[in-house]
């Protein structure tokens, strides 16, 4: 357990996956929380079912009176897109470490180039930490390290409807359908629409298709490793689900998706609940020839679950006097190790021929 009496904010704290983490973060700590979001009253009570050393705040991450009121904080976790860069970029120059688990390859770009433009950080600030990206950037160090002959990486993240996910992280799912984002193929960078590509994966239970999608880590695991090309795919249960979303990201109709997100967002919550309720993910290796030498997967829970899981145990080593990360932009493979992660409640598979 970390003990401290020092106070971590979660902004957009009181979502599905915000409300996990202070959970997980109440239980494993003696960590003030703060839920912060637009809403004071919504936060408040949602502080009121985590614990003791939670509470709620008031706080509009756009205004300027945002960076008075998060003075002091040890940490701030972003859990919305809403955050401007450069209140991040604020925060870690006075001294407040920064935890962001965006997916939208834009949005982490932007955090990245501001951030990383701090003269004198004071605090260190750690992008892409979650399930995808996150997780699956792990799994692809892991594989890279071991087979160093590694050109390209495939990622399959497959996700069980059989609980409902948060309506911010189904709303920007369905805006993702109208998204175009950067991956490298063949040594080449290129854009590419979300939906536009498929395959299918090879699992224990039978043959998955998914659909090409606008995941961040990518990019990322793309550069970090120096490959020829990075792809992700996903692929949801029911697994009719996923055609539809092909069909979906086809224009027109992945825009009037995108424009609706909100509302279909909400009225998706309250239909019946189906498919799976767990998560997997796959990363498949090729070699400069093309040819299969490397798989590496992993199960879980829903994936909210394990999005907060990852996310509580960064935060844990940031604020580890004795393993925290230094000022300044980190990626979470620095700061999480394949050691550090084995222990989490997920199943891993080790890297097979």
């Amino acid at each position: 357990m970390l003990t401290s009496s020092e106070t971590l904010c979660l902004l957009g704290g009181y979502g599905d996956v915000g409300l996990r983490l202070a959970r997980l973060l109440h239980q494993q700590s003696t960590l003030t929380i703060v839920l912060a979001g637009r809403d004071g009253e919504r936060a408040e009570a949602a502080a009121r079912t985590v614990g003791p050393r939670c509470r709620g705040m008031a706080l509009d991450v756009r205004a300027s009176e945002a960076r008075g009121q998060l003075a002091g904080m040890a940490l701030c976790v972003n859990l919305t897109e809403a955050t401007p860069p450069g209140l991040a970029a604020d925060l870690i120059a006075a001294g407040t470490h920064f935890i962001d688990s965006a997916a939208t390859p834009a949005y982490v770009a932007e955090l990245r180039q501001t951030i990383g433009a701090v003269p004198l950080p004071r605090a260190s600030g750690v992008l892409e930490t979650g399930l995808a990206p996150g997780l699956t950037n792990l799994l692809a160090r892991d594989i890279c390290a071991a087979r160093p002959e590694t050109r390209h990486i495939d990622i399959l993240i497959e996700m069980g409807m059989g609980t409902h996910h948060g309506i911010a992280a189904t709303e920007w799912t369905l805006q993702a359908l109208d998204q175009t984002y950067p991956m490298k193929s063949g040594g080449q960078w290129q854009d590419i629409r979300t939906g536009a590509m498929s395959r299918h994966f090879a699992t224990e239970t039978g043959r998955v298709h998914a659909i090409g999608f606008a995941f961040s880590d990518q990019a990322s695991i793309a550069r970090d490793h120096d490959l020829d090309g990075a792809r992700t795919f996903l692929a949801v249960d029911p697994r009719w689900m996923t055609r539809a979303m092909g069909w979906l990201s086809i224009p027109p109709l992945n825009g009037v998706l995108s424009r609706r997100s909100g509302p279909l967002a909400r009225a998706m919550q309250r239909l019946p609940a189906m498919g799976g309720t767990g998560t997997r993910l796959i990363l498949e290796s090729r070699d400069s020839r093309g040819e299969v030498i490397a798989t590496h997967s992993l199960t879980g829970g829903a994936q909210a679950d394990m999005t907060a899981t990852v996310i509580a145990r960064t935060a844990r080593q940031v604020l580890h006097q004795d393993a925290a990360p230094g000022p300044g932009l980190h990626p979470l493979n620095a700061v999480l190790d394949a050691a550090s992660v084995r222990d989490l409640p997920f199943d891993f598979s080790g890297i097979a021929l």
